[in-house]
C-alpha cells in the first residue's frame, strides 16, 4: 500500500473560477534543502494572469497543462509546453505568469542555495529572471518533466520530485557559508543592520556587500527590504481584511508611509491596489 506523506489541500470554487492545491513536505532526508512541494490544478474565467511579487527565494515550476507564458522581472519571456519547467532566482521586482483559463503544475519551494544547487548555476545568475530548467540541466530536466507530466497522482509526483532532487543536490558546489548565514539574520531580524551582520561574520560592510550580491544577484540592503515586505505580503494575503496599518507595524515597518514605498518598489501597487487585486483562497493577484 502507499505510503503516505502528510499535506493540506486547499480548495476554491466560487463557480467562476476554481482550483486545488495540494502541499507536501519532501521526504525526511530532504528536510532543511526542500522547503516542500505543491501540485495544483485551476481553471479560470476572471482573469488570465499573475503578478508574481518580488521575493527572497527562487522558484522552481514544471508546468503540466496548457502552454504557460512566464515573463521575468527583467522584461524577458519564456512559453512552456505540459512537462517543461522554468526556474527563477531572487527577486526584488514583479513578474508575470499568464495561461490560457486552465493550469496545472507542480511547484518546488526551494531556499535560494537549494535552487543554485539544483540547477547547477550561481543563483546570482538567475536573480530577476526565468530560465528554462532543461536549459539549465539539459537531458534531466526533459526526464523529470515527462515523468511528471504522466503522472496523474499528486503523491507519485512528488516521490519523483525527491528522486530528481535527492541526485542534483547530492552533486551540487557548495554554497558560501558566510552569505547564507547573512541571509537568515538580515531575514529575521529588522533590528539587526548590515553592518553589525558584518561586524559579526569579521567582515567589512563593503565586503559583505561583494559576496552577497556575487551570491544572490542583490545587494544586503536590498535584500533586507524585501525580506520586510516579503513579511508584510504573506500578512496580508493570509489577513486581507486586517489593517494596512497593523500589518505594516506586525513585518517590521516603522509608520504606514515607509511600508507604501516598499510596496510600490517591490510590487508596482499601492497597498490598497495590491489588496483589491487578491484571488479569493490565497490565489494569488490578478495582473489586470
Amino acid at each position: 500500500m502507499e505510503n503516505r506523506r502528510p499535506g493540506t489541500v486547499r480548495r476554491h470554487d466560487d463557480g467562476v473560477d476554481m482550483w486545488e492545491m495540494v502541499e507536501a513536505p519532501p521526504e525526511a532526508r530532504l528536510a532543511g534543502a526542500v522547503a516542500g512541494y505543491a501540485s495544483y490544478f485551476e481553471r479560470t474565467t476572471s482573469f488570465t494572469a499573475r503578478r508574481e511579487l518580488a521575493a527572497t527565494e527562487g522558484v522552481l515550476i514544471f508546468n503540466l497543462g496548457d502552454p504557460l507564458e512566464i515573463v521575468g522581472a527583467d522584461g524577458r519571456a519564456i512559453v512552456l509546453g505540459a512537462g517543461e519547467g522554468f526556474a527563477g532566482g531572487i527577486a526584488d521586482a514583479t513578474s508575470i505568469s499568464r495561461a490560457c483559463g486552465s493550469q496545472a503544475g507542480v511547484h518546488v519551494f526551494l531556499p535560494l542555495e537549494s535552487l543554485a544547487a539544483v540547477t547547477g548555476v550561481p543563483a546570482a545568475e538567475i536573480a530577476n529572471c526565468v530560465a528554462r530548467i532543461d536549459d539549465l540541466i539539459g537531458s534531466a530536466a526533459k526526464d523529470v518533466g515527462a515523468r511528471l507530466n504522466d503522472t496523474p497522482s499528486h503523491e507519485a509526483r512528488f516521490a519523483i520530485l525527491d528522486d530528481f532532487l535527492m541526485r542534483r543536490l547530492y552533486e551540487a558546489r557548495p554554497f558560501d557559508h558566510a552569505v547564507l548565514w547573512a541571509r537568515k539574520q538580515l531575514a529575521r531580524d529588522e533590528a539587526r543592520g548590515v553592518a553589525a551582520v558584518a561586524d559579526e561574520i569579521g567582515w567589512s560592510r563593503k565586503h559583505l556587500a561583494h559576496r552577497f550580491k556575487a551570491e544572490t544577484g542583490i545587494s544586503p540592503d536590498t535584500y533586507r527590504r524585501l525580506a520586510r515586505f516579503e513579511r508584510f505580503w504573506n500578512a496580508l494575503r493570509a489577513r486581507p481584511d486586517d489593517s494596512l496599518a497593523g500589518l505594516a507595524v506586525e513585518a517590521g515597518y516603522h509608520d504606514q508611509p515607509h511600508m507604501a514605498r516598499d510596496v510600490r518598489a517591490f510590487s508596482d501597487m499601492t497597498p490598497g491596489e495590491l489588496r483589491a487585486r487578491l484571488i479569493p483562497g490565497q490565489g494569488g493577484v490578478r495582473d489586470d
